[in-house]
């Protein structure tokens, strides 16, 4: 099909609307109204209206409709990012659909919200009966020309999007730069590296362009060539500032090279851009806990709580982690900001009950959430009240011990003085269970660094000090340096086999020292709890040979 013969059926497509379908959304009658009349004398033959996300979600579910127009703001419910979000994770909306964003915002952080969340197009209010109506000309339109590509992307035909995507751009259809963009995503699928690199280099030869960009930084991350993703997604941080996939992206890259203070600061660039998405907010949090920084950590909990309440992302796990890193976090404080940030902990666990007030299991993990609380207020006597009253709901519903409460009840007990029961109840349910890799970490870390995210922030800035004299050759700075990480963190694997290798490395300089050989074995014995499974084992058994070949000297 040629250029002329496109346009031409383009034409023709567009005689009537009177067998499409239209769904309004805005919680206002009168804005309902309003777009109702314009959307009748545009020709839409069939017109339904809602004034909740709720609605939208319901009449997607039992109506495949053409067109949404969507209003950001829908009352108390979920709003139009929301909506749009659940509609894409659910499948209701078709390939030829669209949905476009209606909206009065002129918030930065809902317009950027708004424009990464990628609607079909978005119409700022008011606008008129014309605007409206060429909008939704040119959104029909295209559909003419690309409905076969959207159709063959949906259903996972990425060698005939290639196909039909380099016919549409050699005949130099109008959608050329649609159909380029969509060919990197469709070569990213294929794992087609050479056809990609091709694609976004030819691209970037004539002028520098996000998309192309962005193209090139997908594909490494996607390789996991970490080093070149890194490069890549900061020269487009530094060209395009305003390209938000960018920086996730890089925020990614330098946490899978364990650089993860780099990570948090280019989140943190990111949020101040856009920090209307829920994943972004999450990974901020998983990112601030691993930094020990429990005030970010805090803020970006109760910022992803507050995204994703009344959405399909909701879950009680949520709650249950913003109520254990206030608490952690309520630590770090004294007097009456302490007693508040812990009452905001028990406030979160109150809300989770409410919510699911049927789920027997999330009245167990709250008693043993709320116990935790408490003993890290020094409250023992709630502490034990709490702990025990878990217990006996475990005993009354043995169904809802699952390993997700049996691992929520070792760290109970192992906060309320009850160390080496909480170690012998994880050891036997590692023993008689297939736990996932979230699970054994979770047991893993707790063991590893049982002490508040701040404590843990602390003991890692030391050990990095640490790392850098060893780096240097200077043994015995590097050493005083551990010895102060462990203190504060004790059983961590990491900083008492940190310890041993400088000792080590100091022995091996100098001479034999029975007092180092010593702490070398208490080092080894501190990090005693960790198993085949931990990233550490191989080391600590490499380690412990070490230490015993050296004894024999």
């Amino acid at each position: 099909m040629n250029k002329d013969t496109l346009k031409k059926t383009s034409a023709q497509a567009f005689t009537s609307y009177a067998n499409y379908s239209a769904l309004i959304a805005d919680e206002f009658e009168n804005s309902r109204k309003s777009v109702k009349q314009m959307l009748t004398t545009i020709g839409i033959g069939q017109i339904d209206q809602t004034a909740t996300g709720k609605g939208v979600i319901d009449a997607c579910r039992a109506k495949k409709y053409d067109l949404i127009l969507c209003d950001f703001r829908l009352g108390n419910g979920k709003n139009g990012l929301q909506v749009l979000d659940e509609l894409r994770q659910l499948n209701l909306i078709q390939p030829s659909a669209f949905f476009v964003i209606i909206s009065a915002e002129t918030s930065r952080d809902i317009v950027f919200g708004i424009l990464e969340s990628s609607p079909d197009d978005y119409l700022g209010k008011p606008f008129t009966e014309g605007v409206l109506s060429k909008r939704i000309e040119r959104l029909f339109a295209q559909n003419v020309e690309l409905e076969d590509i959207k159709k063959a992307f949906s259903n996972k035909h990425y060698e005939k999007v290639v196909t039909l995507c380099n016919a549409h751009i050699q005949h130099e259809g109008r959608y050329s730069p649609w159909c380029k963009r969509t060919l990197i995503d469709a070569y990213l699928e294929l794992k087609s590296w050479e056809k990609l690199t091709t694609l976004c280099e030819e691209t970037l030869a004539v002028r520098d362009i996000d998309w192309a960009l962005l193209g090139l930084v997908r594909m490494h991350v996607a390789k996991e060539d970490w080093n070149k993703a890194i490069k890549s997604a900061q020269t487009l941080v530094q060209k395009f500032p305003q390209c938000i996939q960018a920086y996730d992206l890089l925020a990614l890259s330098f946490e899978n090279k364990g650089m993860h203070t780099q990570a948090q600061e280019v989140l943190e660039s990111a949020l101040k851009i856009s920090p209307l998405r829920h994943e972004r907010q999450q990974k901020m949090v998983d990112i601030s806990l691993e930094n020990g920084d429990s005030q970010s950590a805090v803020k970006a909990s109760q910022q992803t709580l507050k995204l994703v309440t009344n959405t399909i992302n909701e879950s009680p796990e949520q709650y249950f982690q913003l109520a254990e890193i206030l608490s952690e976090a309520a630590t770090e404080l004294t007097g009456s900001d302490k007693k508040r940030m812990a009452s905001e902990a028990l406030a979160a666990l109150n809300k989770v009950s409410k919510k699911y007030t049927n789920d027997h299991e999330i009245r167990i993990k709250k008693a043993l959430s709320e116990s935790r609380v408490y003993a890290r207020q020094g409250q023992t006597k709630l502490r034990d009240e709490t702990l025990a009253s878990a217990q006996k709901l475990i005993e009354q519903s043995p169904d809802s011990n699952t390993i997700d409460v049996r691992i929520q009840l070792g760290k109970s007990l192992y906060l309320a003085g009850k160390e080496e029961e909480a170690k012998q109840a994880w050891k036997e349910l590692a023993a008689n269970n297939t736990l996932t890799s979230a699970q054994s970490k979770a047991m893993s870390d707790f063991l590893d660094e049982p002490i508040p995210i701040g404590a843990r922030g602390k003991a890692k800035a030391i050990n990095g000090s640490g790392l850098a004299a060893y780096a240097q050759n200077d043994f015995d700075e590097a050493i005083e340096l551990f010895e102060e990480a462990i203190k504060i963190s004790p059983h961590h694997p990491g900083l008492n086999m940190n310890y041993i290798q400088a000792a080590l490395k100091k022995m091996e300089k100098k001479s034999k020292d029975a007092f180092l050989l010593a702490e070398c074995k208490q080092a080894l014995t501190r990090a005693g709890h960790i198993t085949s499974t931990h990233k550490q084992y191989s080391r600590y058994i490499k380690l412990k040979k070490l230490i015993s070949k050296s004894e024999q000297l």
